[in-house]
């Protein structure tokens, strides 16, 4: 039928229909079968920003966006023809219309079919949903954003993911700047597609800031609250930056505004997040907001890794700790028990012989609650460390006390054991029985590679500067590739195959001498043995 019989048809008592159907919140549009408009309501003007009298007469379709046009003529003769005389708006899936000045929108509907002597009509009920889709995906982007941070407990990659997340949806750049508890900062950039952009996010992650740079972020950090740049000039830049080359570098990604939001966890700042716009409009109230939502999430993820790190490093400190003890422990405890054996099994008639092997093992229980005291000392154990209590200490009593540790397990497996203190050698400023420790481990790793018949010695001079203690046996000697990891923690090396270790008492000697300020190293070739040397500060 013709659309103007159409219109007088629905609109018999005009004032009335119109009144009902202005006074709706949402899109009422009538149509006719060709698909015209014949009603256009206050509700459809307000969502689409057409008066009336502008839209009244032309197609359905020109409210909707251009992809879409074709297909619905194919839709709503389908609707004509089926049992179903309404659809209701969660019976349809999600669409698509477009504002009078070409801006698309998401929207719900439903429609209804009305038979008419002339033919159906068909009213339509058009929601728009902007804001709730808004929210939906505003909610599944901070959903996946604390799922994807929430994947690592890695202090990098926790930056690295944090830099990515708000990318592109709040911006198409973000860089990171972190403070960590001992007052070092760390910089991350998120990764761009843009090949222009992505050179200059590589070049400003080498920046580094500090707590006196001039750039917002740290505004941001100390003022614990947003800032938002709505239009970044060059003016700006000048104002915001230390040097020519850093203005430059943030020049280069042209960038039109900022947003700078803090990172705070559990009442403590632990850095910022900046978001840079390159070609979208300014940040809306609503984005500044989900930025905010984002750097909480961000701030108790980056948190959490930080403490997750921490807790592994306490950990492997007390591990650590408890290796060294538990392994220096075995250098004394073999003194003791071939000690005990020899004065239960044959114990010599020389009061000395007896006083001295009695002797070995007061000395060696000694060293043992040194060790046990170290393991009980909480402090201690959590920063990683043994305590070292330095004093001016002669050399000599430290060598002799250090071969009556040993000297019990060179007799058992035959090796001879000598030492050498040249003359005037001074003093060193240091814990005696730290060093006992280091000779005890040297002499022990040498033992152990030693041969029976072999010898193992032990000779200190003074080398001006320093006094030098060398351990010298006549073993296989170590592998030149093996040199430069012999100090290592956990490292064994093995010269033959019934040797064997935990691979930390030369680490542990190390450690002891680089604390009393020394240096120490080994020189070895196979066939020729090792010679381990100490060189110790000499106090004049």
């Amino acid at each position: 039928m013709p659309d103007d019989e159409a219109v007088a048809t629905i609109a018999a008592p005009d004032a009335l229909f119109a009144s009902i159907l202005d006074i709706a919140a949402d899109a009422i549009i009538v149509v006719s079968s060709s698909q015209h408009i014949l009603h256009f309501n206050q509700g459809a003007s307000q969502v689409f920003g057409y008066l009336p009298e502008e839209v009244v007469g032309r197609p359905l379709a020109d409210l909707m966006p251009e992809r879409y046009r074709g297909a619905h003529g194919t839709h709503v003769e389908g609707f004509r023809r089926g049992a179903e005389r309404a659809r209701r708006m969660a019976e349809r899936r999600e669409i698509y219309g477009v504002r009078k000045d070409g801006i698309e929108f998401p929207a719900e509907a439903s429609i209804s079919r009305l038979e008419t002597r002339h033919g159906p009509i068909y009213t339509v009920v058009l929601r728009d949903i902007t804001e709730r889709t808004l929210r939906e995906r505003n909610e599944k982007f901070l959903s996946d954003a604390g799922g994807l941070l929430g994947t690592s407990l890695d202090v990098g990659r926790t930056l690295q993911g944090l830099a990515n997340v708000p990318v592109p949806y709040l911006a198409e750049a973000c860089i990171v700047d972190v403070v960590g508890p001992d007052g070092t900062w760390q910089r991350q950039a998120s990764k761009s597609e843009d090949a222009g952009l992505q050179a200059a996010l590589e070049v400003l992650a080498r920046d580094v800031l500090t707590w006196d740079s001039p750039w917002r972020a740290i505004d941001a950090m100390r003022g614990r609250k947003v800032e938002v740049v709505a239009n970044i000039s060059d003016d700006w830049l000048e104002g915001h930056t230390e040097t020519p080359a850093e203005l430059g570098r943030l020049k280069a990604m042209n960038a039109k505004s900022a947003l700078f939001v803090p990172l705070i966890a559990r009442d403590h700042v632990l850095g910022a997040l900046t978001l840079f716009r390159v070609s979208k409009a300014p940040f809306t109230p609503d984005q500044v907001a989900l930025a905010q939502a984002l750097g909480t999430r961000a701030a108790y993820a980056l948190d959490n890794a930080r403490l997750y790190t921490m807790a592994q490093r306490a950990t492997r400190a007390r591990e650590d700790v408890l290796s060294v003890v538990s392994h220096d422990l075995g250098n004394p405890l073999a003194a003791i028990r071939l000690c005990a054996a020899a004065l239960l099994e044959a114990p010599p008639t020389d009061v000395l012989e007896q006083r001295h092997l009695m002797q070995a093992i007061g000395n060696s229980a000694d060293w043992m609650s040194r060790l046990i005291q170290d393991l009980l000392d909480v402090s201690t154990i959590e920063v990683g460390k043994l305590s070292v209590e330095r004093r001016t200490e002669q050399v000599g009593p430290i060598v002799r006390q250090a071969l009556a540790m040993v000297g019990p397990q060179a007799q058992q497996r035959g090796v001879l054991l000598t030492s050498s203190v040249a003359e005037g050698v001074p003093a060193v400023h240091g814990d005696a029985a730290r060093l006992i420790q280091v000779l005890t481990n040297l002499l022990g790793n040498s033992l152990k590679y030693t041969e029976r018949g072999g010898t193992v010695s032990v000779t200190v001079r003074d080398t001006g500067d320093e006094v030098l203690l060398t351990v010298r046996d006549t073993g296989s000697g170590i592998p030149a590739e093996q040199l430069p990891r012999i100090f290592e923690r956990y490292y064994t090396r093995k010269r033959s195959a019934n040797k064997s270790g935990s691979g930390l008492g030369l680490s542990i000697a190390r450690g002891i001498v680089e604390a009393h300020g020394g240096r120490i190293w080994v020189e070895s070739a196979v066939g020729e043995g090792a010679a381990f040397f100490v060189a110790l500060p000499a106090t004049r």
